[in-house]
């Protein structure tokens, strides 16, 4: 009886991600508003009633959407609470691990800065939600930046590069075929790893 309990429940989860997954997906390139049940359902081969038997809305579906992008942070932020000392290594070590998710799990990336711009002038809830999922990126590479040079500005530009890294994965997928995430990936790393402390000598 305790198998089939441990099967049964195996399987509810196993559904609920694939819900989920496909949720992120649709969200990601249609919007949270223009996706229905309809298209989740049918991304994977299911009825609403079966996607109704594991969520009651789709605004449940949006709040475990959410929570699942809070924590596709904590790759990076598990980076970023080490004892980094050198910047531009730091810097190399977060594109590793974008271009890891980019490859594996681009919905994740462009899913955020789609849900972002568009509950961006709904103050409620779900932006604030959003928002606290930023923040777990923002405030360790602003920590680990104030290890390495301590600054003010430091927080502005720990929104900024989580901003670029959102950006590129959006660029990547507009400009498939002409050129790839690898370039523009090399591109980005010159652009804020080149002669950095130079650069940094000239504004200061």
């Amino acid at each position: 009886m305790t198998s089939l309990v441990n099967k049964k429940e195996a399987k509810r989860i196993e559904t609920r991600k694939r819900i989920l997954e496909a949720a992120t997906h649709l969200f990601a390139r249609l919007g949270y508003h223009k996706t229905t049940i309809q298209d989740i359902a049918f991304h994977i081969g299911m009825t609403t009633g079966a996607v109704f038997h594991h969520y009651n809305s789709k605004a449940d579906i949006l709040d475990d959407v959410v929570a699942e992008l809070d924590q596709s942070f904590e790759q990076y932020t598990d980076f970023l609470e080490k004892e980094h000392t050198d910047y531009n290594t730091m810097i190399h070590g977060i594109m590793d691990i974008f271009m890891d998710r980019f490859y594996n799990q681009p919905d994740t990336i462009i899913a955020l800065a789609s849900l972002a711009a568009e509950f961006s002038g709904i103050r409620g809830p779900v932006i604030i939600r959003v928002q606290t999922a930023y923040d777990r990126f923002v405030d360790a590479f602003e920590a680990a930046l104030d290890r390495i040079c301590p600054k003010p500005a430091n927080r502005a530009a720990a929104i900024c590069f989580i901003s670029a890294l959102q950006g590129l994965a959006l660029q990547a997928l507009v400009r498939d075929g002409q050129i790839g995430v690898d370039d523009l990936v090399s591109g980005f790393l010159s652009l804020v790893t080149h002669n950095q402390s130079s650069r940094t000598d000239k504004i200061q």
